[in-house]
Formats: C-alpha cells, structure tokens, sequence
C-alpha cells in the first residue's frame, strides 16, 4: 500500500532551498471528561501508531531531483557552503554556464575580506622588490572547471529561479494500519506535511499539511456462505419469521437487502415493521485500563405501517383483488416476487390470505443524508476506538386467540459498515471489450 502524490511549489521570485521533505504521521487520540463539575477529570490518550519521513528534493549526488517543468536541471543554482549570501564568479565562469544546458557545481571564492586585502599589499609590495621575470605570471592562471565526470559539489542550498516546480514522491506503508475514524470523543487521522527549508538567517521553512483518509479495503475474494445471515424464529405459537441477508459487510451509501419470510400460527396479524440502524462506540485510554462506553447512537431506515383505521399490515383485509396495489407493502411483495419468477403469482396472492406465507424483499438504505454522520465499524487492536453497527428488525404482533396479546418481536443482526470507496465501483477493475479482430477464412484448397 503507497501514498503517492505531487508537491507543487511556487516562487514568485528566486529561493534559496535546502531541503523538500514528505512527513506522514498517524495518531489514535480518546479525549473524555470523567466525573461531574469540579471533581471531574479530563482522559486523554495519543497514541502514534506511525511516522515516515523521506527527502524528495535532493538525489544521492546532492542535486536536485525534481527538474521542474522549466527545463533539464538549469533550475537551480548550487552553493557550496552556506554562509555566503552571494556566490562570487568571475566572467569567464559566467559565460561557461551560460553555454552549458547541465547545472555545473562551482567553486566557492570567499568575499574579499581585511586579512585578504593584507596580503594583497604585501604581494605588491614582494613584486616592486622582486620584478617578475616571467610573462606567465602577469595575469592569473584561468579557473578550471571540474570534468563533467567529477562528481558535483555537496551544495548546501540550491537558487531555484522564479516559476513553479514538481517533486513527486511515493511513501510506502505498513499494512496493518486502522482505517481513518473520527467519533465524539477522539479520531484516529493520518497527516501529511510538505516542508520546504530555506536558506538565510531571516528565511523561514514553508510548511503545508492536509489530512490523508486511509481506507480499509475488504476481502477481495467473493463472499462467502459463511458471511450470509440467516435468523430463523419462533416467537411462542403467534409466528414463525425467518431474517436472510446475503452478506455481512456494506459500504456507506450502498442499500442493506433483507428477505422476509413470515408463517402466522392461528389467527396472527402484523401491524408494524421498523428497521433501524443501531451504533455503539468504546473509547479507551489508559493504555487501555479506562473505557468508556457510549450512548447508543440510533438511525430509522426504513418504516411501515398502514393508515390508521385501515388495519393490519397482514394480512391484507380487503375483499377486493387489487387491495394490494393500495398497501404500503407492494413495492417489497413485487420484489420478492422478482426474486423467485416460478412463485411469483403464489407471493402476490399471499398477503391476502390469512395463512401467509407473506413474503417481503427489502432495499435498506445506508445513506445517512441530513442526519447525524455515521461512522465505519472498526475494531483493530491499534485504535483506540472499537465501532460496532446493528440493525435492528422491530415487528409488532397482534395474537386474537383465547388470549389478545400484542407484543413487538425485535432482532438484532450485527453488520459491519466500511467506507463508502469500498463499494464495487471503486475496487473493482474496468470492463474490457475485446478488441481483437476476427480471424480470416481459410483460404479456398487449390484446383488440381
């Protein structure tokens, strides 16, 4: 697993750069109150679960990487040693570098200075006492510049011109990091920071930092019979319901499909089914001796119920054949039905009768629009957060035996949600037409 990425940097005007360096940080942090007022307590754990650092402007030779998108690597300006504000260069060196494309590491001359100014006049001085004898020596030997072989100059910092520069970089990481989580009481992020070190005694580094969102993929593989879910019930002698749900983990923004089936015993009818979305959140600190259990976090998903005065929901008290139509339950029968075509006649009739089997196919929604944002479940040992989602089935029954009762019938299904860019648009890979053409006949025996 990598993070990759670009840093664009932007001069207005030259720089002087020492350094470009990628830091990736990840925390767990729980932070609570515990007690009441004056007696209470502030529980505050952070953790760091990693920390990588790599320098992306420099190679092994101590020139830069990036070469911009300006040219090769004229760019930038090496600087042997940094406590020169100027580099000093004679003409000859100026128009050498002007010719050549390639950045060429060049000699540090020092400043004139009051020690080297004393030399100078004692060199004057030595030459009116002893005249040259050699026309070699009335001017300076020509400064040689290094081979193209040599290796360059360990510059300290580098002139970048004026204009905008990219330095892409790749961080490998580990994998077995918690997924990015934010709750109440604490948050599991992973920050990124570009820092740009300038050169100069009043220069300062410029930094820029965003928030990378790590996702936990699933299982590539094809779920299996194992991750299905499937409740079979008898509650007393009213009814007898069974819960199948395919699979047991859901992106965020996908749909729940749940298959109903219920069988009546004796003269049972249904008048309400509710489906909800239940989360509940641990924190820990302390290295976890503390925890904190969290009030239940609850979402309705979806709710059915018939009018009042209109009775039960089932079965379907009316006379006339198309009472079905007007029931709130037509779209989940009609998709039941779709779903076994040899029955399907049997389930659209079935709600009419008291003696069931009533069939229902539901699409629960996971989209948590103008409400409270929901989180992903997660339970991995380096977080200090422990996320755990149930939905929940609430039926409620009506029993007109001997003795009328009614009574609701809830069910709990633990699920697990992950992140909304782990739904099969994001992780699976693109169709391929084939593109190959077809073959040619075979060409005709030939005539004897």
């Amino acid at each position: 697993m990598h993070v990759r990425g670009i840093v664009r940097l932007s001069l207005p005007r030259p720089a002087r750069i020492k350094d470009i360096t990628i830091t990736l940080r990840g925390q767990s942090r729980t932070d609570w109150p515990e007690g009441l007022k004056q007696n209470g307590i502030e529980m505050v754990e952070q953790v760091d679960i990693l920390r990588l650092s790599t320098s992306i402007f420099r190679t092994s030779s101590g020139l830069p990487l990036s070469l911009g998108r300006g040219g090769v690597a004229d760019h930038a300006m090496p600087v042997a040693d940094p406590t020169t504000a100027t580099q000093h260069m004679w003409p000859e060196e100026v128009r050498e570098r002007e010719r050549s494309p390639l950045m060429i590491p060049l000699p540090y001359r020092p400043p004139p200075s009051a020690q080297h100014a004393l030399r100078s006049v004692r060199g004057l001085l030595d030459g009116l006492r002893s005249p040259r004898t050699s026309p070699d020596t009335e001017h300076p030997p020509p400064l040689s510049l290094p081979a193209a072989s040599s290796p360059p100059v360990q510059a300290e910092w580098f002139e970048l011109r004026k204009g905008e520069y990219e330095y892409p970089f790749s961080l490998l990481l580990p994998h077995d990091l918690p997924p990015t989580l934010h709750a109440d009481f604490g948050h599991v992020s992973y920050e990124l920071k570009a820092t740009v070190f300038r050169s100069g005694p009043l220069a300062s580094n410029v930094v820029a930092e965003r928030e990378v969102t790590l996702v936990q993929t699933p299982p590539v593989a094809a779920p299996s019979v194992a991750d299905s879910i499937l409740l079979d019930r008898l509650c007393e002698d009213m009814l007898s319901y069974s819960v199948a749900i395919d699979e047991s983990s859901f992106p965020i923004g996908t749909s729940i499909p749940v298959r109903l089936t219920f069988v009546p015993l004796g003269k049972t009818r249904i008048h309400r089914l509710v489906f909800a979305l239940e989360e509940k959140t641990d924190y820990y600190a302390n290295e976890r001796r503390t925890m904190r259990h969290e009030m239940p976090r609850k979402w309705s998903l979806l709710r059915l119920q018939g009018a009042e005065g209109e009775g039960p929901l089932l079965p379907v008290l009316d006379e006339d054949p198309h009472a079905l139509a007007r029931s709130p339950l037509r779209p989940y029968v009609e998709a039941a039905a779709a779903q076994s075509p040899a029955e399907a006649e049997e389930i659209r009739l079935a709600p009419l009768s008291p003696t069931g089997p009533w069939h229902l196919h539901l699409a629960l929604p996971v989209t948590m629009e103008r409400q409270t944002m929901i989180n992903i479940s997660c339970q991995h040992p380096k977080s200090n957060i422990h996320i755990y989602h149930v939905l929940k089935i609430t039926i409620r029954v009506e029993s007109l035996g001997s003795e009328p009762r009614i009574l609701d019938i809830v069910i709990g299904v633990p699920i697990v949600l992950t992140h909304s860019k782990t739904s099969l648009e994001w992780v699976r890979l693109p169709q391929y037409e084939e593109t190959m053409s077809p073959p040619p006949p075979p060409s005709p025996p030939p005539s004897r």
